[in-house]
């Protein structure tokens, strides 16, 4: 147990949510260690940068130590924030270092799981 407690506070894991996980499927060790590995929080960049070519395709990704490309702010902060419900100057200060709920990155986390599987379902 003393291991599984490392694993959650590397991943931020809520330890309730984390305990839910462990009691609904405790008859097997194996779709704990999914749920755990599938639940590994999320940020807004790492999100945006899955996502955004795929729901906005016009908008061109930032190349690393450049400047955003035009567009692609604005399409991360509007995607967001329809996603979360949080308004667009709360979603923007996520990308300069502001701190959010820790519960948005589980979230982020859990979109990507269901677009993903959208995309195979297709």
């Amino acid at each position: 147990m003393q291991c599984q407690e490392k694993l959650i506070n590397a991943k931020k894991i809520p330890r309730w949510f984390v305990k839910f996980i462990l009691r609904q499927t405790a008859n097997n060790p194996n779709t704990q260690k999914i749920f755990l590995a599938l639940l590994q929080p999320m940020t807004p960049q790492e999100w945006c940068l899955i996502w955004m070519p795929i729901i906005h395709p016009g908008v061109e990704l930032p190349q690393e130590g450049e400047r955003n490309p035009c567009g692609y702010m604005k399409a991360c902060l509007t995607t967001l924030s329809a996603l979360t419900g949080y308004h667009e100057r709360t979603v923007e200060g996520w990308f300069y270092g502001k701190p959010y709920h820790y519960s948005v990155e589980i979230l982020l986390r859990c979109f990507h799981l269901i677009f993903t599987l959208q995309q195979y379902l297709q």
